[in-house]
């Protein structure tokens, strides 16, 4: 079973509503500090269109070629997955003391 990297797990998140790449690069460089490289984004969320987790949508504005995101039904399967992943390995070992 596929889970998202961390980072396809946030941009994952950040679709949630349909937004443009340069929306997503500036809503993870507010949610983390970190940024990414447009080459970077748009890789990824191809990987991601591929594993059918995020559905793509071309468009033009006064500044050009827009690409809009947004996540597909399967990637939110996938992302609740992750998150069951990441909640046991958080809980490991604790005898479910965070529970």
């Amino acid at each position: 079973m596929d889970l998202p990297s961390t980072v396809e797990f946030q941009l994952l998140a950040l679709v949630v509503t349909e937004r443009s790449g340069r929306d997503v690069a500036h809503a993870l460089k507010n949610e983390t500090g970190r940024t990414i490289s447009y080459g970077t984004l748009y890789t990824t969320f191809r990987r991601l269109r591929e594993s059918g987790w995020v559905s793509v949508r071309d468009d033009v504005d006064e500044d050009g070629r827009v690409r809009w995101f947004r996540i597909t039904a399967a990637g939110l399967k996938a992302m609740e997955r992750a998150r069951e992943q990441y909640r046991g390995l958080a809980e490991f070992g604790l005898g479910g003391q965070l529970a």
